[in-house]
């Protein structure tokens, strides 16, 4: 349990990482005065979405308004409720990798979706317990 610990701990790591580097190559690519740079929560919702993707290729994140967040919205379907739980637990006590596996496994693109979200939400929630983000106002 200690390794699975370490390995989700790991991969936080990693993406507060791709965080860094991809808001610093969003920085410097919005020369235009007006143009803001997405907020945290959007560039880790882009980079999951990728992650997905690698397993699911046909899969494409749904666009969620932002700053509107609430973690029930991401339920489309109540019956999605437990198992979309249940993918996010495995994320955190095995690997991302492997809650991205068995969702993708589904086909399910509702399921995935709101696994995504969820997940998103979770990883956020982590990265400010870690004051590595800034909460979204």
């Amino acid at each position: 349990m200690a390794e699975n610990s370490s390995s989700i701990q790991q991969e936080i790591t990693k993406l507060e990482q791709q965080l860094t580097e991809r808001r610093a190559s969003l920085e410097q690519q919005s020369v235009e005065p007006n143009k803001e740079v997405p907020h945290d929560k959007e560039i880790l919702r882009q980079v999951v979405g990728e992650k997905i993707q690698e397993h699911a290729p046909t899969y494409i994140p749904q666009v969620k308004p932002q700053p509107h967040d609430d973690t029930a919205q991401s339920y489309a379907d109540p019956d999605l409720k437990d198992k979309v739980q249940e993918l996010v637990n495995l994320a955190f006590n095995k690997s991302l990798g492997e809650g991205i596996r068995e969702a993708t496994k589904s086909n399910n693109f509702a399921l995935i979706d709101a696994f995504h979200d969820v997940l998103v939400d979770q990883l956020y929630d982590a990265l400010l317990e870690r004051k590595k983000l800034e909460p979204v106002k």
